[in-house]
């Protein structure tokens, strides 16, 4: 292959890996990437093409998630998408240098299987949680998205991986039959996966709706809101009169939303923003509005403690009784916000309309915890949520598979970002822009059952399964492979 073909390849594969992720999400760009890399590649040394696809795929990530993370004072963390980008350079290389070894089928399995335990690393060991999870880009092919429902979102990755990987084997120097009967048994089995997938999709039970509204109040990108802020180390007496205020909002916005039917109301994350001082009052308020109109409110204030305490960012789920059936203290993210650490336990009430439960924004980018909700039957999970235009709605969607996972339906109200409410497979029930609209309620008539997912049962070991895996079919280049093809 002449150099200046191998730079297109390059080019391209960069291209679609660009468009595969981050704040394009495109389904069709992942499936490509993958193939056009392994060809760049095909006669280059590891040497060459190991240093090559690190620049590739770091500019890749790093132009995905363009000004997606926030602005912190932390040293190159605006850089973090090219050094972990740069990471997934090396199950290409790791796939050339098996195939060199070995033309069997076996060597397939090597790039799915490294490619995919880097996303299971994000999984358990990424402080920041699985931003750049390959899976997400399924989210608009709900076929394809059911398969998180059986080995999660990085189960969509391993499939995406090996789909490219087996493409690429089809070239190599191989009985003609045994390539007809491979490249048969791959396509009927992607199609029984789209078949499987779109059948769970369109095929709907007589499940009992009810209807949820979410609702905030402030834009965070206002100076009025943001001069909260800015108060609460001033002048106390302003910083009270200004919250009173939004409450006074937040309260009748609420009523107003049980007078026309709402049976759960859903907050932002940060609806108000209190000093501690405020919060029984706060709560108290809402209690009253629970009681008078039967509805379970789920509010997450934000609250300044004394001096030397870390803040809380707290969800209560609060009975139609008028009673705070339990608090969830926020688990993700709090290396860089600082605020009361959460216990990781997911916490739920049992209700007429299923089984609720709550967290909040990025606690659900670490499904390693989120599992819970799966083990737990958890029906509606709610995900009050605060964000910012650049990554939105790429965080709604990470959110919605994790109801596909684990069998719940979704509702997501997000100031600054994508309000959203799903069910469990992942199809959009309702939404709302923050961007596109100033009447921030978002309506809409929510499933009151979940689904029982395999992955809930047993998909959390499939990061187990790929570890095996992998050994056996090292092994088995190593020492079966390579002797058949000196034979």
């Amino acid at each position: 292959m002449k150099i200046y073909m191998r730079i297109l390849l390059l080019l391209l594969g960069g291209l679609f890996m660009v468009l595969s992720n981050g704040k394009f999400l495109m389904a069709p760009a992942a499936w490509i990437f993958p193939v056009l890399f392994l060809f760049a590649i095909e006669k280059m040394s590891w040497k060459k093409a190991l240093p090559v696809l690190l620049v590739v795929t770091a500019v890749s990530n790093q132009l995905s998630f363009h000004n997606m993370l926030p602005s912190l004072d932390i040293p190159m963390f605006s850089y973090i998408p090219a050094m972990a980008g740069s990471l997934y350079a090396l199950p290409f290389v790791l796939q050339q240098l098996s195939f060199r070894k070995t033309n069997s089928f076996v060597a397939t399995l090597i790039l799915p299987c490294t490619y995919a335990l880097l996303d299971f690393s994000n999984v358990y060991f990424n402080p920041f949680g699985t931003f750049g999870i390959l899976g997400y880009s399924q989210h608009g092919f709900l076929p394809v998205m059911q398969v998180a429902s059986v080995v999660g979102v990085t189960g969509i990755t391993f499939l995406i991986m090996w789909t490219a990987s087996i493409v690429y084997w089809l070239r190599l120097d191989n009985m003609k039959a045994k390539k007809r009967n491979v490249a048969i048994l791959t396509t009927a089995v992607l199609l029984l996966i789209v078949t499987l997938g779109g059948l769970r999709v369109v095929t709907n039970a007589n499940t009992e709706t009810v209807t949820v509204s979410g609702i905030h109040t402030l834009d965070r990108t206002d100076s009025d809101v943001l001069e909260i802020f800015n108060l609460h180390e001033q002048e106390n007496s302003d910083f009270l009169q200004k919250t009173e205020e939004n409450l006074e909002q937040l309260i009748a916005m609420t009523i107003t939303e049980a007078k026309a039917g709402a049976k759960i109301i859903h907050h932002s994350e940060g609806v108000a923003v209190l000093d501690e001082t405020q919060k029984a009052d706060y709560l108290d308020s809402l209690r009253e509005v629970a009681k008078e109109w039967g509805v379970y409110i789920v509010t997450v204030p934000y609250v300044f403690t004394e001096e030397g305490s870390p803040n809380e960012n707290v969800l209560y789920m609060i009975e139609p009784s008028g009673e705070v059936a339990f608090e969830h203290f926020k688990y993700g993210g709090n290396i860089i916000e600082k605020t009361v650490e959460g216990d990781k336990e997911i916490k739920y009430v049992n209700t007429d309309y299923g089984r609720l439960s709550g967290i909040i924004c990025w606690d659900k980018d670490f499904p390693s915890i989120l599992n819970q909700a799966g083990e737990k039957n958890v029906d509606m999970l709610f995900i009050p949520s605060a964000d910012w235009k650049e990554i939105s709605p790429y965080h709604t969607i990470v959110g919605n598979f994790r109801g596909v996972e684990n069998g719940a339906n979704v509702v997501t109200q997000t100031v600054n970002g994508m309000s959203m409410i799903s069910d469990y497979k992942g199809q959009t029930l309702a939404q709302m822009d923050h961007f596109t609209t100033d009447q921030w309620v978002m309506r809409g008539q929510v499933p009151i059952e979940g689904k029982e997912t395999m992955y809930a049962k047993w998909g959390k070991y499939f990061a187990g399964y790929i570890i095996i895996i992998l050994i056996i079919s090292t092994v088995y280049i190593r020492f079966v492979g390579r002797k058949k093809m000196e034979s």
